[in-house]
């Protein structure tokens, strides 16, 4: 009995030599990671999909595209003279017709834009929209034209033009009444043209 009280004694004693001992310093643990930053891609060139844009640089927002995409039919350029025509309507305007001379202004036009990969109203030995047009034998009093590349859709591009208030102005100006259109592939395509002309 008297074992088991010094024993039991010895115990307590340990035990309060323990709880008096504050425990052996550790190394502070490292940080973990903090919170993970997105950064959002400034893309110098968005596509605009079916996704509307809206404010003072694209103008008024997209019309919503609601149940299945409708089913393409014909070239790329015939579905951009169709869409075309369905905001003319829409706005009040003629519907445009394609012109041969028209066609082959506007495709001469993505071609060279393709071969030297640059976005522009300018054709070769600094030709202007009109003059292509004439050269092409078209006599146009009235002319106008919309340029866009990287989209692969014929939607996407008019929908582009329609989010550039300048394009838009073309696309929606009741005088025009004929039209070509020009798509060329290649690095940074598609090259896209629009010609719109009226002979009168």
């Amino acid at each position: 009995m008297r074992t088991r009280a010094k024993a039991w004694y010895a115990g307590c004693l340990v035990l309060a030599v323990l709880l008096a001992c504050p425990p052996p310093a550790t190394a502070a643990a490292p940080p973990g990671p903090g919170p993970t930053e997105y950064r959002i891609p400034q893309w110098a060139d968005p596509d605009p999909g079916p996704w509307p844009l809206t404010g003072p640089a694209y103008g008024p927002a997209a019309e919503p595209a609601f149940g299945p995409p409708a089913r393409p039919r014909g070239s790329p350029r015939d579905a951009v003279v169709r869409e075309v025509n369905r905001r003319r309507t829409k706005a009040g305007c003629p519907r445009v017709r394609v012109r041969s001379p028209l066609q082959r202004a506007a495709q001469a036009h993505s071609a060279d834009m393709a071969a030297h990969r640059r976005l522009t109203h300018t054709g070769p030995g600094g030709s202007s929209p009109a003059a292509r047009m004439r050269a092409a034998g078209y006599p146009a009093v009235a002319t106008g034209e919309a340029v866009a590349s990287g989209v692969s859709t014929a939607a996407a591009a008019v929908t582009r033009w329609m989010h550039s208030r300048p394009h838009r102005a073309i696309i929606l100006t009741c005088r025009y009444t004929d039209v070509g259109v020009g798509r060329s592939g290649g690095r940074g395509g598609p090259w896209w043209t629009l010609d719109l002309a009226a002979r009168h």
